[in-house]
């Protein structure tokens, strides 16, 4: 049987805020069950006489470097520094190799299951870079406003030109992305495609730090805290029950219900001397007290304090739970 290209352009309803070392590069992918490749555009070309060169757009992938929409070229995104080459990535490319005779059941399925995989796959993003978590970096994208933002188109090339493959259903994708370095690096793009290929959902304190992220930029800064410390408290716990089975102790769910809540696990951690960045006290005052204002006083925290507490229950997950992903 014939084999054709089947190439998808992914259009992100935020953009992905990228490194140099990200860009122009391709990275694996499984979609539906159909192994495939995902492209990143490339910096433009640069010269030492460009007088304005973030003005340049990005270039698309080899494959797709002349498509064009109308009369103009794909607008796959624009550098956003220079000559350091950080972008903003409006577009990917996915590319597929089916066989003729299975391309429109294989095309429908990998449109049916994008949208698990891209899900998956900006919430790795996020957790990776913490990009667009914050407010003052959130960045809007001018475009169709839709109720869910995001869409694929699917291409493929045959003798007489290019040919679109519609969908049988109508398919928008969800993709809210964005000191600190918050650009996507190529080993933190391969790890988000990878786990989001392998369907790895997030664990579970991961997941509760995605929300508080997500109350964050919304300006909730209550369920910030809220969520912040419930992955904390989860984190925390893990790690206790982890080191009673290393210690053969039998009763260890017992006394972590006896030693409650945030304060009461941090307790245990003291008394198992798990090794913490901080004291006890310091984690008192950081992140169980603006918790407890939060829930038992009903106080409105203001942005500061939200990152405050975000900053200390990153630090800790990437120590408790270093790996992000529930296999």
């Amino acid at each position: 049987m014939s084999e054709y290209t089947l190439y998808g352009i992914i259009e992100f309803s935020t953009p992905l805020y990228c490194s140099a070392d990200a860009l122009g590069q391709t990275v694996d992918v499984s979609i539906g069950g159909h192994a495939g490749t995902l492209t990143l555009p490339s910096l433009p070309d640069w010269h030492d006489q460009d007088k304005d060169p973030l003005h340049k757009p990005l270039l698309g992938p080899s494959a797709a470097c002349t498509w064009k929409r109308g009369e103009r070229l794909i607008y796959w995104g624009r550098p956003r520094s220079y000559p350091m080459g950080e972008a903003l990535v409006e577009c990917a490319l996915l590319e597929f190799v089916l066989h003729r005779n299975n391309l429109q059941p294989d095309a429908q399925q990998i449109y049916k299951s994008f949208g698990a995989w891209l899900n998956l796959f900006q919430q790795y993003v996020i957790l990776l870079t913490t990009q667009n978590t914050r407010r003052d970096t959130y960045v809007e994208v001018e475009g169709e406003d839709n109720e869910i933002g995001g869409k694929i188109e699917l291409i493929i090339s045959e003798e007489a030109g290019l040919r679109h493959i519609s969908s049988d259903n109508s398919i928008n994708i969800i993709v809210s992305e964005s000191g600190v370095d918050q650009t996507l690096h190529l080993e933190q793009l391969k790890k988000a495609s990878h786990l989001s290929s392998q369907k790895f959902p997030p664990r579970l304190e991961y997941r509760l730090l995605l929300e508080a992220y997500n109350a964050r930029k919304n300006g909730d800064f209550r369920k910030t805290i809220i969520e912040a410390a419930n992955a904390l408290e989860i984190s925390l716990t893990d790690r206790i029950l982890d080191e009673f089975d290393k210690l053969h102790v039998s009763f260890g769910e017992k006394l972590v219900k006896k030693f409650s809540a945030l304060g009461g696990r941090f307790e245990l951690a003291r008394i198992l001397s798990i090794a913490l960045p901080k004291p006890k006290e310091e984690y008192i005052k950081l992140v169980i007290n603006p918790r407890n204002d939060v829930i038992h006083r009903a106080s409105f925290p203001d942005i500061l304090l939200a990152n405050q507490v975000i900053s200390e229950v990153e630090e800790l997950l990437q120590l408790l739970s270093p790996q992000i992903y529930q296999d």
